[in-house]
């Protein structure tokens, strides 16, 4: 048989305590990361896609993306990417500005 194990009262309360913190710190993480996505995706405004050559440094083109939300230009602007780095400039990059 097992000898009992005694467990201080102190020390329950402070895993209670440590739990506690614990889940206040996981609820108020989760709230700021939900903010912060919406805030992202639903703010329409203006953006610019920069396109550049990346041996020689020159713009080549700027692109811009009226009231639109940051997801979708960052999402246009890797597709105007791709659509030069396979055609005539393949060293290009393209960031949203």
């Amino acid at each position: 048989m097992r000898a009992p194990v005694s467990v201080d009262i102190c020390t329950i309360k402070l895993i209670k305590q440590l739990n506690k913190n614990s889940m206040k710190r996981l609820l108020f993480s989760t709230a700021v990361a939900a903010v912060l996505t919406l805030g992202m995706s639903s703010c329409k405004k203006d953006y610019n896609c920069d396109c550049k050559d990346t041996t020689t440094g020159d713009r080549f083109e700027t692109t811009n993306y009226p009231n639109t939300g940051l997801v979708d230009a960052q999402k246009a602007c890797k597709d105007r990417q791709s659509v030069w780095q396979n055609t005539t400039r393949p060293a290009a990059q393209c960031t949203i500005l």
